[in-house]
């Protein structure tokens, strides 16, 4: 027994097989957002007192251990000024912190806290 396939037939096939590629490509970006971290706490240094800053720091210390990055061939330094660009085209100037063991970089510049995933970064320079 031959089933015809009819003029209709391909084209709702071809509309559903659209459909699933269109959700694939949309849970693809959702779990592209969710694996990329970016974190920015809204605590800058410039609203703390010493103490705070110092405090801070420290904390920035303890969760970022390794006091050095290599980027592109050039080490970075616990304490450097860096400017930083991501993928998404944001910028940050501020003090290097450290990095940890999950590819994470802490930045404290005058406005917030940062931490971004090492792999997201597409330039670091040094100010």
């Amino acid at each position: 027994m031959n089933l015809p396939i009819t003029i209709t037939d391909i084209i709702f096939a071809a509309l559903f097989a659209g459909v699933i590629v269109f959700i694939f490509h949309v849970a693809g970006r959702m779990f592209h957002t969710m694996i990329t971290r970016n974190t920015v706490f809204s605590l800058g240094s410039r609203g703390l007192s010493p103490e705070q800053l110092k405090v801070v720091k420290q904390r920035c210390y303890r969760l970022f251990p390794i006091e050095s990055l290599l980027w592109d061939g050039t080490t970075f330094t616990r304490g450097s000024t860096l400017h930083i660009v991501t993928d998404k085209n944001e910028n940050f100037v501020g003090q290097f912190m450290g990095t940890n063991n999950e590819n994470m970089v802490c930045i404290v510049t005058d406005e917030s806290i940062v931490a971004q995933q090492i792999n997201t970064i597409t330039e670091i320079r040094l100010l």
